[in-house]
């Protein structure tokens, strides 16, 4: 189990890592946002205390920071649509004189950016940046890694390719950027990895995490859970076990201690002018608009949603998760189809539900597809209980080439991936694909980045591979998720 952890680790770890060195500043979903929070909880600014305007022009909360911590123009890249620009527009500075500086997330739980924000408080800058985001990527390698350990250990010889195609390329560069949603998304695979099989220690940790590190937390870990239970049919007093119960518990006060602190502001604008709509008009626009985006925004849709990869490429890696998941809803139980269509419900009702509740409140659009991936990851960790379709599979030879072919798409899409992302940055939005050069250059440079996504790729599929193919071991609940 520890040589398993340990290639996990690594390879996880070099997918993130890949990500982080890759982007520039603000390369993905509200970074700006959240490094200034990240450097803000480490000099003790757990609530914001100013207002001020960001690159945006929209007034919003602020700490007192130094100039240095973002761009003067840190929205340039894309804020002139249609033109979306490479990353060459960016005006940095090294000028460390204290100012306001804005963040959207400032009331947001301080456990995150307590994990990741030393090297901001070090060196407030670009190199700063890129140790943080390093930090964060090697976080989200750990709970993953952690995933792929107990599957491996477990008698489902599936959940290393569940594991596998639950880290899409949305997973990978949110993992390598300031951003707690990459963590709080590999927290949830951990907690259904555990919870299924049991291992009632990283249950705790994962529940721990999601509890304290987004507002939906306790959402999330108590839909993995009842999920987990109602498919492996465990009783609930399992959870009363001390491994599980104390890191729970601490997680769960912290969260109602820091909603009860945050709630006694807002970071909207209050100030700002909101277009009136209606719930008809939101649910249209969902239908004709935001579905698409949520869809495609799980497996590919990057910096501020303008930066698309191929539909053929986002279909594919559908076509992976269908052939794991389709196959479940015949050879599972009863328990397990019902377990699937409550993620696959519960994921589109909240997207729903958080579009038609915020969207009017906010004039703008605010469900991302990402925002359940914690829950949506479910399906994933879930399928691989259908031992009766590992069985069939390998009866006829095909488990591990089945697994082999996962693995052999995915990790090319990965790096493909990145490379279109990297040379949006470097080039621009529509230039063909081209990640060595370009008027912006990675600081790292072109090459380490994608040589990082393909190691950690290869090895990725090594250890996945390697899983489906041992030996299946006794198991007491082994037949019975499958009758």
């Amino acid at each position: 189990m520890r040589r398993s952890f340990l290639v996990a680790f690594a390879a996880f770890f070099l997918l993130g890592t890949a990500w982080a060195l890759a982007l520039p500043v603000n390369g993905t979903y509200d970074e700006k946002q959240h490094l200034v929070r990240a450097y803000a909880v480490w000099t003790g600014q757990w609530l914001p205390h100013e207002r001020a305007k960001d690159a945006s022009g929209i007034e919003t909360n602020a700490f007192t920071g130094p100039r240095s911590l973002l761009p003067e123009n840190a929205d340039c890249t894309f804020i002139d649509k249609p033109v979306y620009r490479p990353a060459s527009c960016l005006v940095t500075t090294g000028d460390r004189t204290p100012a306001a500086v804005p963040s959207a997330a400032a009331r947001y739980s301080p456990v995150y950016y307590a994990l990741v924000g030393l090297p901001l408080r070090i060196s407030p800058d670009g190199t700063g940046l890129t140790w943080a985001r390093l930090l964060s990527a090697a976080l989200s390698a750990l709970l993953l890694a952690w995933a792929v350990a107990i599957g491996r250990a477990g008698p489902h010889r599936l959940a290393g390719l569940g594991v596998l195609l639950a880290v899409t390329p949305m997973l990978a560069d949110l993992a390598g950027s300031i951003n707690p949603n990459g963590l709080e998304i590999s927290a949830a695979v951990l907690l259904f990895a555990a919870a299924v099989h049991r291992r009632w220690a990283a249950a705790g940790v994962a529940a721990l995490l999601l509890f304290t590190v987004r507002d939906l937390g306790p959402f999330f870990v108590l839909a993995a859970l009842a999920l987990s239970l109602l498919v492996t049919r465990t009783h609930p007093r399992e959870l009363l076990r001390r491994a599980f119960l104390v890191p729970a518990g601490i997680g769960a006060a912290f969260a109602v201690f820091w909603a009860a602190v945050a709630s006694r502001g807002s970071d909207i604008d209050s100030g700002r002018p909101v277009p009136p709509t209606t719930t008809g008009a939101v649910l249209s626009d969902i239908v004709h608009n935001r579905a698409e985006f949520w869809v495609r925004q799980i497996i590919g849709q990057f910096n501020y949603g303008e930066t698309t990869i191929s539909i053929a490429a986002v279909g594919l890696w559908y076509l992976l998760v269908a052939a794991l998941v389709v196959p479940a809803l015949w050879f599972g139980s009863r328990r397990l189809r019902l377990a699937l269509a409550l993620v696959l419900i519960g994921s589109a009702g909240l997207l729903v539900a958080l579009e038609v509740y915020f969207a009017p409140k906010l004039g703008t659009h605010f469900a991302h597809g990402r925002y359940v991936m914690p829950l949506g990851v479910g399906v994933l960790l879930l399928a691989p209980l259908a031992d009766r379709y590992a069985g069939w599979l390998a009866e006829r030879g095909w488990l591990d080439r089945l697994v082999l072919v996962c693995a052999g798409l995915a990790v090319p899409m990965q790096l493909y991936a990145l490379a279109r992302v990297m040379t949006r940055f470097q080039r621009g939005i529509a230039a063909g694909l081209d990640p060595f050069g370009g008027a912006w250059t990675p600081p790292a440079g072109t090459v380490v980045p994608l040589i990082c996504a393909l190691v950690g790729g290869v090895l990725l599929g090594v250890i996945v591979t390697r899983s489906s193919v041992r030996p299946t071991p006794v198991h007491s609940t082994a037949n019975t998720l499958s009758n």
